[in-house]
């Protein structure tokens, strides 16, 4: 039923004129402004909705005359406003009749779509009439209330940003209409802030919890002004996990508004931008229920505080940009996993996927798919990318705490940092990009594809298969060593080349044999970034092997032998092929004894015994020895003698164990002669000691040091 439409007004009722109906039409009629009723709700509604107290009203110790007899609480306070009223007829019988004073009203119950009013107006002759009405939620204003000297009144207008109030209003069973205005003179409302307000309620504790262990409480007490959306215990029920830290504060932030919004302003501005950085949008649904984002529902509406407002709301907002795809998406989006993309479309594995999961995915990059020699194809290619997928979502962090992790395709992988702080999968594939969030789970790039430990062959086969390493083969095959290397393991093997066996002066045999064999064995599986890591491991044969990377970025094993082809994946460990056979240092003599052993070097053997030099030279201190060779000592007009011999010969010798690449990098080293000796390599790459002697032997290793040969003798 509309009150409005009746036999005094020609056009739409509750809403400002344009004219006003007369039987002569020829009479110009004032202009009033014209106010269109709410989208959102009707006149009719609230005056319908209004004539009682509607159930979860809010009414206080204030209303001496309870509305129908009732009184009941929602938990939220009143808020009050004080208006200067004023009303004047335009238009009928009593044009020019107006009417002034205050106006007190209270917001006694809050609904997503409107705010109820009720309240009163006082004459400054003290006559009182009653207010009834809304504010709807659009800022559209029904009031109908009892006026004194004009009687009831049925008024729409129009609520600004400041509170002020404009309308338009008929007389019930006149031809009188109006206009109205109020001008806000006073807010009362509690003294609390929107985390007081919050805090009582009782149906945001985990909204208030959340806001504290973020540290925005202290924020969001403070003078703002802010406005709040404020899911309910509810809302956040909803959520399968509730998010902490960072994320957490970054979600609340996003429902974080600074400034005043009432709702009639937020579908105004439709998206508003928030103290997280982005926009959420108010808008009206098919409805005409204000829904944010499109699919959160607005529950209660323009909750004043002190300092702010309180929107509440049926869900947690999801910042856009956390909207996650799921792996697939991701996958498909990345340009550097475009082969991943397509092994996992002719595995027929999309769709798994695509599955809620949770998974831990590692993803090999193009750039490791270009270094198999081929793409597995079939089942072995299916079976090989499930060895990339795990059930569940770990991050990098809790993937080392687990250290192995066992996938869909059954095998394990093995998890762990090194000293730069990378993540390393299987001891030699790194983890390039970490942690990237799906929907349903979380990414790790790689830089290599993973192989299950099934599709490899054993140590011993491929070096069976290896024609470099035919004569390490036949070594094994003589010390009954190859059925030891056919256990499960896993080993590490430094597999020395047929050219590395040739260098030997005579071919060990026997116990001697597999002595050295075992020495080239390490327990465990260790690639060449992990032995760099270690700087030494302990072989089977009891001693220790050291690892160092020198200025060219090759491994070298004791200090010269380097590794040519590191870090070939065997199903029982890992094999790095090298250069030089490894000689414990039993088997190597000391320096004096090297020298006695090598014909080019007796002059110097003859002049360190003159000089009594020879058990300095024998001992266990670890020395570098720039060993001049007898042509070099032939080429000195007179050999030196006594303290001379010694003064000479001190000057080639240097505290500790310096390899060439070592003395290059320090470019000068101090003698037990006291006096330094430079270093320096050439273009060609060639050594020169003191800028024209030059190094024709490196590195020669001696249980206690090094020997370095050289074509000159050096002269303090």
């Amino acid at each position: 039923m509309k009150k409005l439409l009746t036999p005094f007004m020609c056009g739409l009722f509750g809403l400002l004129l344009m004219v006003a109906c007369s039987e002569d039409s020829s009479v110009e009629q004032p202009v009033v402004e014209q106010f269109e009723e709410s989208e959102i709700i009707s006149f009719d509604e609230i005056d319908l909705m209004t004539q009682n107290l509607i159930e979860g009203e809010l009414v206080d110790d204030e209303d001496s005359e309870q509305i129908n007899g009732r009184t009941s609480s929602f938990g939220i306070s009143i808020e009050r406003r004080f208006y200067d009223f004023d009303a004047e007829v335009i238009q009928g019988d009593n044009e020019g009749l107006s009417l002034e004073g205050q106006l007190r009203t209270k917001f006694t119950f809050y609904h997503a779509l409107f705010t109820i009013i009720r309240g009163k107006f006082i004459t400054p002759e003290g006559e009182e009439g009653r207010l009834r009405g809304a504010i709807v939620s659009d800022g559209i204003v029904y009031v109908i209330f009892q006026a004194p000297s004009l009687g009831t009144i049925y008024g729409i207008g129009r609520e600004d940003e400041n509170g002020e109030l404009v309308g338009s209003f008929n007389l019930l069973g006149t031809n009188n209409f109006g206009k109205w205005e109020g001008n806000l003179t006073r807010t009362v409302i509690p003294d609390k802030t929107i985390v007081d307000i919050l805090s009582e309620d009782g149906r945001f504790n985990t909204l208030v919890s959340a806001v504290k262990d973020v540290d925005l409480a202290e924020t969001l007490t403070g003078a703002g002004p802010f406005t709040v959306l404020a899911p309910t215990d509810d809302a956040f029920a909803k959520l399968e996990n509730l998010p902490s830290g960072e994320t957490l504060k970054e979600i609340l932030l996003y429902h974080v508004l600074d400034g005043n919004f009432r709702t009639a302003r937020l579908l105004r501005r439709e998206i508003t931008e928030t103290l997280q950085g982005e926009g959420v949008k108010v808008s009206l649904d098919e409805n005409n229920n204000i829904v944010l984002n499109d699919e959160v529902q607005l529950l209660q509406a323009n909750i004043k505080g002190t300092n702010g407002f309180i929107q509440i709301i049926d869900a947690v907002l999801i910042p856009p940009s956390f909207t996650q795809p799921d792996i697939v998406d991701i996958a498909v989006g990345a340009d550097n996993l475009t082969t991943l993309v397509t092994a996992l479309g002719q595995a027929d594995l999309v769709g798994t996927l695509e599955e809620d999961g949770p998974f831990t995915v590692f993803a090999p990059t193009n750039e490791a798919f270009a270094l198999l020699d081929a793409l597995p194809e079939g089942e072995t290619l299916k079976e090989v990318l499930l060895y990339h997928v795990a059930d569940g979502a770990f991050d990098a962090q809790a993937l080392i705490e687990k250290g192995t992790i066992t996938t869909v395709q059954g095998e394990e992988v093995t998890i762990r940092q090194n000293t730069q702080g990378e993540v390393i999968l299987n001891d030699h594939m790194k983890v390039s990009t970490a942690n990237i969030e799906a929907a349903n789970g979380i990414i790790h790039i790689i830089d290599a594809v993973l192989i299950p430990n099934s599709f490899l062959d054993p140590i011993v086969e491929i070096a069976l298969a290896t024609p470099e390493l035919s004569e390490l083969v036949s070594a094994l095959q003589q010390t009954n060593l190859v059925g030891a290397l056919e256990d499960d393991g896993p080993f590490t093997v430094f597999a020395p080349t047929n050219n590395a066996f040739s260098l030997l002066n005579s071919f060990p045999a026997g116990e001697a044999l597999k002595d050295i064999l075992l020495y080239h064995v390490v327990s465990g599986r260790f690639t060449a970034d992990r032995l760099l890591e270690l700087g030494s491991v302990t072989t089977l044969q009891g001693e220790s092997v050291s690892i160092r990377l020198d200025e060219s970025g090759d491994v070298i094993l004791n200090d010269f032998i380097k590794v040519s082809t590191a870090n070939i994946k065997a199903r029982n460990g890992i094999i790095h092929i090298i250069d030089a056979v490894l000689l414990p240092l039993p088997q190597i003599g000391t320096i004096a004894e090297i020298a006695v052993s090598t014909p080019e070097l007796s002059t110097l053997v003859e002049v360190l015994g003159q000089a009594n030099l020879t058990e300095v030279l024998n001992g266990s201190e670890k020395y570098t020895v720039f060993a001049p060779t007898n042509a070099a000592f032939s080429a000195l007009e007179s050999t030196p003698q006594g303290a001379e011999l010694v003064k000479v010969l001190t000057y080639h010798v240097v505290s500790g164990k310096f390899n060439i690449n070592r003395l290059v990098r320090l470019g000068e080293v101090a003698t037990l002669q006291g006096t330094e000796i430079t270093v320096e390599r050439l273009a060609d790459r060639s050594i020169l000691l003191n800028g024209h002697i030059k190094v024709v032997t490196r590195n020669v290793q001696a249980s206690n040091g090094i020997i370095h040969i050289i074509d000159g003798v050096l002269i303090p």
